[in-house]
């Protein structure tokens, strides 16, 4: 029987972003990308930004293409937001956000 290996966060892995802050931004601001941008992953955070644009000028042009680019980024909010959620979100230098201290 093998054993699980079980990832231990300790306290020098862990980002000095707040977790709440970037759950709030990422349930209210999470199409534009907002909580990556303040987790420091700058090139995915101004991605998003420009999906949603992207997405936006499709559903006036063409509602189904659209509707399935909305569904696309709907998702990588999602998964974003499920991430956090668990602790399994890194920032740009690889720490998990995973600190709820206020300062």
């Amino acid at each position: 029987m093998e054993e699980e290996k079980i990832e231990v966060k300790e306290e020098n892995n862990v980002s000095s972003k707040n977790r709440f802050t970037t759950l709030m931004l990422c349930w209210f601001l999470g199409f534009f990308g907002i909580h990556r941008l303040y987790i420091g992953k700058l090139g995915s955070g101004f991605l998003m930004a420009y999906g949603t644009i992207i997405t936006v000028l499709m559903l006036f042009m063409c509602l189904p293409i659209g509707l399935m680019c909305l569904i696309t980024m709907a998702a990588f909010v999602a998964n974003d937001f499920f991430a956090l959620a668990f602790g399994h979100l890194k920032d740009c230098y690889g720490k998990y956000v995973c600190s709820d201290k206020l300062y």
